[in-house]
């Protein structure tokens, strides 16, 4: 797998970083994310898609939900060509055998471990999905203590309680939509964090009601 600088990691809204004066191993491949936090967070993403409906938690089932019907998810993972596209749940009934693969297909792709997705993370997906007519292209989801651990020695400070280290978020594109409309439709869809990328990602959990921006 080819190598990225330094330059180009990736963090989460709930990351702190600063500028490193060591040299990045070879491997790194998660971009860096400038996260915008507070009340300026939150008026900068609403200013960005225009957005007044409240946030729903996306782990209470009322029973009147969409999550009721069976769920399917049509996925890429951008960093390897590997997919999945098929139903993984129908009612409170997940398929074990199709939890695996997706366990499998949203792994660390530094380290290749794997861990299991928050269901919860997968019913919001799978409602964001039912928007999008193509394949949701994933470019990060679960990312495990050993990555956070190489984001840190090239001068990242890197926190421990990540919702991708949680196996609670998600990083996807989706070619000829605008990250501002993914944004807007996770939004509509109960996301609980959601970060938009001027790069064309969008970023999604299900951690508590926060939003961002960056590059």
């Amino acid at each position: 797998m080819p190598s990225r600088p330094a330059a180009d990691i990736r963090l989460d809204a709930d990351t702190r970083w600063r500028p490193s004066t060591r040299a990045a191993p070879a491997g790194g491949l998660i971009r860096r994310r400038a996260a915008l936090s507070g009340l300026a967070g939150a008026a900068a993403f609403s200013a960005t898609i225009g957005l007044s409906t409240a946030l729903r938690d996306p782990a209470v089932d009322d029973g009147t939900r969409a999550d009721a019907a069976p769920r399917s998810l049509n996925l890429i993972a951008a960093q390897t060509g590997e997919t999945f596209s098929d139903v993984f749940a129908e009612g409170s009934r997940y398929d074990k055998a199709k939890l695996a693969r997706l366990n499998r297909l949203l792994r660390d792709y530094q380290s290749g471990e794997v861990k299991p997705i928050d269901p919860a993370l997968l019913d919001l997906m799978a409602r964001v999905q039912s928007y999008i007519d193509q394949p949701l292209r994933v470019l990060s989801g679960y990312r495990s203590w050993r990555t956070n651990r190489f984001m840190y020695l090239v001068g990242f400070d890197v926190a421990e309680n990540s919702q991708h280290v949680a196996a609670k978020a998600v990083d996807f594109t989706v070619p000829g939509m605008a990250a501002a409309r993914l944004g807007e439709i996770a939004q509509q869809c109960g996301a609980g964090g959601i970060g938009i990328y001027r790069s064309g990602f969008v970023h999604i959990d299900t951690g508590p009601p926060r939003h961002w921006t960056g590059a």
